[in-house]
């Protein structure tokens, strides 16, 4: 036999081994490439499961800070009704430099801080006061109506309010608005036909809607329902704007004589007040005037970790001395 034949014959027996590993070089790249996306997979997973840990464990620590802060702020409610009902027994008149109407700073709690202001809302016109027994009450439109008017807004938008709160559907002329007008606006709704629950409803009413006009009333105005008592201003709380609604002749320099003197000794009562420069000779009509208040706004804010919470409630203080809250908001800052 001859050397080519042998070496042709040997060929196939040096070939075969390399046709047998090409099979296993493509499995160890399979297993490569599965073992990565294992790894891929887990890490991921591992990811997801820390990522939500640590979400729930924010989300636990937020809720505990925020059950924390709402125990503070029905605390900071206790604690001023507290002062109210002491106050009470103190003195029969309400003013400025009592305890009550001192503005705490922030104080160190644990976790954060917390802090009140306890405010008169016998110092602004309660717009609900201007419709009494179904009909307008003169006395409340002719106080709002000269502090509109001493605060440059056009019109008498005292019709529009009106109608607004009272339960029937007429409009009064020649400013009122009632479903007629709201219905036609670009947006429309309806008339509320009740009390406003809050100021910031009066921009919806009609004379409201720019805001300019709101926010130029606003810090002279307060809406709530009356729980009991009668809703009146009192002398030795009320801003000087609010002061000057109760007669075209009060200027603004008496205003500022009246709070002057009120800052050195409260009024007593409207007697004395009216007697003060001579205020009775433009201070016609006394009624729903007065030197003590029944209702209160409490103001509280409570920063626990990262909760940041504000709480408004109405306190109402009975003739007897006790309170109770009537009304409670709150909102997370």
């Amino acid at each position: 036999m001859s050397c080519e034949m042998i070496l042709s014959r040997s060929q196939p027996l040096h070939s075969a081994p390399a046709l047998r590993s090409a099979p296993a070089k493509n499995q160890r790249g399979v297993a490569i490439i599965t073992a990565l996306l294992i790894v891929t997979i887990a890490t991921t997973v591992s990811i997801t499961i820390a990522t939500r840990l640590q979400l729930d464990v924010r989300r636990t620590a937020n809720l505990i800070a925020q059950d924390q802060a709402q125990f503070y702020l029905l605390a900071a409610e206790e604690w001023s009704q507290r002062i109210l009902r002491q106050d009470k027994k103190d003195s029969s008149s309400d003013s400025l430099d009592e305890n009550w109407a001192i503005e705490l700073p922030p104080l160190p709690v644990d976790g954060g801080s917390i802090q009140g202001t306890l405010t008169d809302l016998h110092a602004c016109i309660n717009v609900n006061s201007l419709v009494a027994g179904g009909a307008v009450d003169t006395i409340a439109k002719t106080r709002l109506t000269q502090l509109f008017k001493n605060l440059g807004v056009k019109g008498d938008l005292t019709q529009a309010i009106s109608d607004w709160i009272d339960a029937d559907l007429e409009t009064s002329n020649p400013n009122g608005a009632e479903d007629g007008y709201y219905l036609n606006l670009e947006i429309p709704y309806r008339t509320a036909n009740t009390p406003l629950h809050s100021i910031s409803e009066l921009r919806l009413v009609k004379g409201f809607e720019d805001s300019a006009t709101y926010e130029l009333v606003k810090p002279y105005l307060c809406s709530f329902i009356l729980d009991g008592g009668e809703m009146s201003i009192n002398v030795n709380t009320a801003s000087a704007e609010v002061l000057q609604s109760l007669s075209e002749n009060m200027t603004a320099q008496l205003a500022a004589d009246v709070i002057e003197r009120r800052a050195d000794e409260p009024f007593n009562d409207i007697k004395e007040f009216t007697s003060f420069a001579k205020l009775n000779t433009i201070i016609k009509n006394t009624e729903k005037l007065s030197t003590s208040s029944d209702y209160f706004l409490l103001r509280t804010q409570a920063i626990i970790g990262q909760a940041n919470t504000v709480m408004y409630s109405i306190i109402y203080r009975e003739q007897d001395g006790k309170t109770k809250i009537i009304s409670r908001t709150q909102r997370t800052l």
